[in-house]
C-alpha cells in the first residue's frame, strides 16, 4: 500500500505554489443589537483587550445621558482574544475596517504576547457601517500596527509592528535590513493585497501626503520611511537626529501627525519624548522646529483644519499639549488624568472643530475611557467608560 501511494503523494507536491491558508469565518458572531441610523456621525473605538468595538452617537454627544450605543464583538474567532488594533473609515460612510493584531498585552508569550511579539499572522477586516456585520477579511503579516485609508476610499495601508522580527534576526547575527517589516497595500473594495512593501524595522504609524503620492511610516529604528506610491513604491529612509539603531534606538518613533494644509509631518517618539518636524518639501528633519520637554511619551495627535494648532496627547502626565505649529511652542495643556484618563493614546477632532475626542488605554486590566474636550475652554466636558485597552478613536460620517 505504501508503494502504491508514494507516487501519488510525490505528484501532489510538485507544484511550486502553495496556496495560503485563510482561517476567516464568514459570520463568527451572532447578530448584534439593531442600532439607530448613523445620522451625522458615529464614533468607533477599538478595544484591543476584550475584542470589542465601542460605538457612540456623534449627534447626541453633548446630551446629559450620552454614552455607548453598543459594545460589539469583533474578530474571526469568538473563543479567543485577537486584539483588534486601530480602524479606518471609508470616506463614503458605507464601510469601516479593523486590524486584528493577534497580541494581547500581559497574556504571556506566543500569539498573545506583548505588543509587537505576536507569532500569528494578522488580518484586516471589513465591516458594513449600517449593520456592523463582517463582510470580508484578508490575511496580512504578523503584528499589524496602524491602519488608514486613502482619500478616495479605494486603498488601505496597514503596517506591521513586528518587534519579534528584530530579535529573531539579531539572535542569528543578521543585518538590520533583514529586520524590515512590510507595509500592506490593500484594495478596499475587494480586500485583496495590491502590494506588500518592505519598509523598515517595526513600522507603526502610517500617514498619507495630501496628494496621496507618499506614505510616511514611523519606524522604531529611529527613522521615518517615505514610500513613493507613484514611483513603484520606492522607499527612502529618513533618520532622526543622533539616531540609534533598531536594536538600540534613541528616539523610537511610534506615531505620526500630518498637517492638512502643508503636509508637514510631526513624528512622536516614545523614548526621547520628542516630537520632531519633518519638512515635506525637503524631506529633512528640522531640529529647530522640534517639540521638546514633554513630560511623557507623545502619541497620536491631530492638527486643526487651518494648520495652526497641533493637539498632541502625551502619557505619564496624561494631558493634551496645545501647540502653535509656527513656533513649536506649547501654549496650553488640557489635563485628562483628573478625569480618569490613564495612558492617553489618541486625539481626534470633531467635524465642527470645536471639540476633540481623547481615548485613554486605562491600566489594560479594567475599562478605558473616552473624553470629550471643549477646545475653547480647555476643559474636559464629558467622560465615558469604554472597553479594555482602547487604542483608537475614529468618526464614521453618515452616507450622503
Amino acid at each position: 500500500m505504501l508503494t502504491l501511494l508514494a507516487p501519488l503523494a510525490l505528484g501532489a507536491c510538485t507544484s511550486s505554489e502553495v496556496p495560503e491558508l485563510d482561517y476567516s469565518i464568514e459570520q463568527p458572531w451572532p447578530s448584534g443589537p439593531e442600532l439607530p441610523p448613523v445620522g451625522n456621525g458615529r464614533i468607533i473605538i477599538t478595544n484591543s483587550m476584550d475584542d470589542t468595538l465601542s460605538l457612540l452617537d456623534l449627534d447626541t454627544m453633548l446630551s446629559p445621558s450620552w454614552g455607548e450605543l453598543a459594545r460589539l464583538p469583533v474578530g474571526l474567532n469568538p473563543v479567543e482574544l485577537e486584539g483588534p488594533h486601530h480602524s479606518a473609515i471609508s470616506p463614503r460612510g458605507d464601510y469601516y475596517y479593523v486590524g486584528l493584531s493577534y497580541y494581547v498585552p500581559g497574556a504571556g508569550s506566543g500569539p498573545h504576547g506583548a505588543h509587537g511579539s505576536g507569532t500569528a499572522d494578522g488580518y484586516c477586516l471589513k465591516l458594513d457601517a449600517k449593520t456592523n456585520r463582517l463582510v470580508g477579511s484578508v490575511r496580512v503579516d504578523r503584528n499589524p500596527g496602524d491602519l488608514i485609508i486613502s482619500a478616495d476610499g479605494r486603498t488601505l495601508y496597514q503596517t506591521h509592528f513586528d518587534m519579534l522580527k528584530i530579535t529573531e534576526v539579531a539572535s542569528r547575527g543578521g543585518p538590520e535590513s533583514e529586520m524590515n517589516a512590510r507595509l500592506a497595500i490593500l484594495d478596499a473594495d475587494t480586500l485583496t493585497r495590491k502590494a506588500m512593501v518592505p519598509v523598515c524595522p517595526a513600522p507603526h504609524a502610517v500617514r498619507l501626503s495630501p496628494d496621496g503620492t507618499r506614505a510616511y511610516v514611523a519606524c522604531i529604528s529611529d527613522e521615518v520611511a517615505v514610500v513613493q506610491l507613484d514611483k513603484d513604491n520606492l522607499v527612502t529612509p529618513i533618520k532622526m537626529p543622533n539616531a540609534g539603531s533598531a536594536l538600540a534606538p534613541k528616539h523610537e518613533p511610534y506615531a505620526l501627525t500630518l498637517s492638512p494644509t502643508d503636509g508637514a509631518v510631526w513624528v512622536s517618539s516614545l523614548k526621547s519624548r520628542t516630537v520632531h518636524y519633518l519638512d515635506p518639501v525637503t524631506l529633512q528633519v528640522v531640529p529647530e522646529r522640534a517639540i521638546y520637554g514633554l513630560r511623557g511619551s507623545p502619541m497620536f495627535g491631530v492638527v486643526s483644519p487651518d494648520g495652526r494648532t497641533l493637539y498632541m496627547p502625551y502619557q505619564s502626565v496624561d494631558a493634551v499639549a496645545v501647540i502653535d505649529t509656527a513656533t513649536s511652542k506649547v501654549t496650553q495643556e488640557i489635563h485628562l488624568s483628573t478625569e480618569g484618563c490613564i495612558n492617553v493614546h489618541q486625539v481626534e477632532l470633531t467635524p465642527d472643530g470645536k471639540h476633540a475626542l481623547a481615548v485613554c488605554e486605562g491600566d489594560h486590566q479594567g475599562p478605558g475611557t473616552l473624553h470629550v474636550l471643549n477646545l475653547e475652554a480647555g476643559t474636559v466636558e464629558k467622560t465615558v467608560t469604554v472597553g479594555i485597552f482602547p487604542d483608537s478613536v475614529a468618526i464614521l460620517r453618515g452616507t450622503p
